[in-house]
Parts: C-alpha cells; structure tokens; sequence
C-alpha cells in the first residue's frame, strides 16, 4: 500500500469532491471547497491518496477579524473528509497534520477550526473562548478552536473572526 500525502492538483477536482460529498452525506461541503476554490480563497488543499486513489482531503482558508485587523493572519481548518470506507485507519490525522504544516510554512499566525474537541485538541488545538476568540454572530461553544502557529501569538489574539463569505451558504441544520 503507498500513501502519497500532497498539495491538491487539477486533475484531483473530481475525486475531492467526491470524497467531501461522501464523508459529509450531501453536497454542501463539496459545493464549499468549489466556492473557496473559485474565490481564489482556498489557501491550503492537501489530499491523501492510497494506490492511486484519492482518499482524504483537508483545506484551510482565511478568516477576517470584524474590527478589520490584519495583524494576525488567520485561517480556518475546514472541511476534513475521508471516504467512509476508510476512516479510523488514521488518515484524517495525516491530512490535519499535514494542512497544519503547510499553513505554518505559508505564515498563518492562528488556525481555527469547528468540531469535535475529543477529536482536535489531540492536534493542539484549545478552545476559542479560552482566548476570548468567538465567531461573529454565532455560538458554537466548545466546538469552535484555535490553534497558534506563530508561538506566543494567542497572548495577543482576541476577538470576533469571520469565515470566508463562501461559509455563509452552509446550511446550518
């Protein structure tokens, strides 16, 4: 078995979105990572593919403060997928690792994410409002995480974050 863990490529559209599809049930997650992508706004897509096969993506894409700081660079985690048929065999892990990697290279201060805090502080990441970090108009509890990939820099950050408009579109339910 090879795994191959890289930057997304054009001829790997199909495949992710698929995959986002699959591991989400429906199509909302899929259309999100095209709108981020044609928005020029999907900063990081790393993908895991096993023989060939692309089985894993994850993506990270800005955030704004709404006191219009550009002090702190900010990016969200958002969405991990893994086709069905192959999660809990670690392959979520290897792309989150990886899409932490890349966003620390490419010079993001903060990466946050939304999900399950079992799952994610195992990565490093510690809950928003410990930080006094909150999504604009939105709660989300313990859900909502911040990781720092510039050391120190949670000291300093604090505030209401914005997703990408691309977010606005995700149904809710």
């Amino acid at each position: 078995m090879k795994l191959i863990v890289r930057d997304e490529r054009h001829t790997d559209l199909v495949a992710i979105a698929d995959v986002v599809r699959a591991a989400f049930g429906h199509d909302d997650e899929a259309e999100l990572v095209d709108q981020l992508r044609n928005a020029g706004a999907l900063t990081v897509s790393i993908v895991l593919v096993c023989d060939e096969r692309l089985i894993a993506h994850a993506s990270a894409s800005p955030m704004t403060w709404v006191d219009g700081s550009t002090r702190f660079v900010t990016w969200a985690l958002a969405p991990v997928s893994v086709t069905p048929t192959e999660q809990r065999r670690g392959y979520g892990t290897k792309v989150v690792q990886a899409t932490i990697e890349r966003c620390r290279q490419l010079g993001a201060d903060i990466l946050t994410v939304l999900g399950n805090p079992a799952y994610y502080q195992r990565f490093g990441f510690e809950l928003a409002s410990q930080h006094g970090m909150a999504i604009d108009g939105k709660e989300f509890g313990d859900a909502f995480m911040v990781m720092e990939l510039t050391k120190g820099i949670l000291h300093e950050a604090h505030g209401l974050l914005r997703w990408h408009p691309a977010f606005d579109d995700l149904d809710e339910d």
